[in-house]
């Protein structure tokens, strides 16, 4: 319900109407101001740019009512305090206007908190002694020294790793395992993508592991890119060459973009693969004279 206060203006009629004057501390009050009679274009109220102890919360937009030939103005407006003891809300003026809404009292209540169940009341700042968890340190140091040694470890694995070559049957040379083994391959009938992406993973192992015997390469720890780095000073014709690299680079495709080959492909690598390994094992059979398998 709200209260009226009213000004008379001549043929216009401010009004001030609030809904009750006693609140507590956060609570908010809403003001009803509004103009009867009034001009279309005219001025609104001047609210102050702060008013000591109150605070506007939230300004409603102006809304208008026809009223004949004139038009009837309505705001609302919401304040409130934080500051307990009884506060003026000062009057408010309409420029071009000599009078105005009169001023009003608020009383502003503490809140009592005190019989709340949940009440708790704030306590001085205690200093606190801290004090050394000698388990949780000693857990720290042990994790930590566990995770280098776990690093050395690794390291020194990868470093002294040793490439596990593949059972020769006899005396057969590398380029003679490794015919064998593409012989193998070319054989298969591969459809399926898995299939497909298996057929190059083992065209590729194959090649590695012949560097790796004839040449002593460090092929199977070497990227594809650092790789034919390595084989790029091998005394190879040109075609020979690029026609391997290109199957290196067609093999990455398959096995890392999910490419599919046509089965034309899928038929000449095993025998791009062999022309590279005949022609650098004839270029450097000496190598093999001092081979032993294993």
């Amino acid at each position: 319900m709200f209260s009226l206060i009213t000004s008379g203006l001549f043929s216009q009629s401010i009004k001030a109407e609030v809904d009750r004057d006693k609140i507590l501390i956060g609570e908010q009050i809403k003001i009803k101001l509004s103009v009867q009679g009034g001009n279309v274009g005219m001025s609104w109220f001047n609210f102050p740019d702060s008013i000591p102890h109150l605070e506007i919360v939230q300004k409603g937009k102006i809304d208008t009512v026809a009223n004949g030939a004139a038009t009837d103005y309505y705001q609302i407006i919401s304040i409130t305090s934080f500051d307990s003891g009884a506060w003026e809300f000062p009057p408010l003026f309409i420029n071009g206007v000599n009078q105005s809404t009169p001023a009003f009292n608020i009383s502003v209540l503490p809140v009592d908190v005190s019989q709340m169940q949940d009440y708790n009341d704030i306590k001085d700042i205690e200093e606190v002694q801290m004090e050394t968890n000698w388990l949780i340190i000693a857990f720290i140091a042990a994790l930590t020294l566990f995770s280098i040694g776990m690093v050395y470890w690794l390291i020194k694995k990868k470093k002294n790793a040793v490439v596990v070559r593949p059972s020769l049957r006899g005396n057969l040379s590398p380029l003679d395992w490794a015919l064998a083994e593409l012989n193998k391959l070319s054989q298969q009938q591969v459809q399926t993508p898995s299939e497909v992406k298996k057929y190059y993973s083992d065209l590729t192992s194959i090649s590695r592991t012949f560097f790796n015997m004839q040449l002593q390469q460090q092929s199977f720890h070497q990227t594809t890119d650092e790789w034919m780095i390595a084989l790029q000073p091998l005394s190879v014709d040109n075609e020979t060459r690029i026609s391997f690299f290109q199957f290196l680079r067609l093999a990455d495709t398959v096995k890392f973009a999910k490419y599919q080959p046509p089965a034309s492909e899928n038929q000449t690598s095993p025998e791009i693969i062999k022309r590279m390994l005949q022609k650098v094992s004839l270029l450097h059979s000496n190598i093999y004279s001092n081979y032993q398998p294993k």
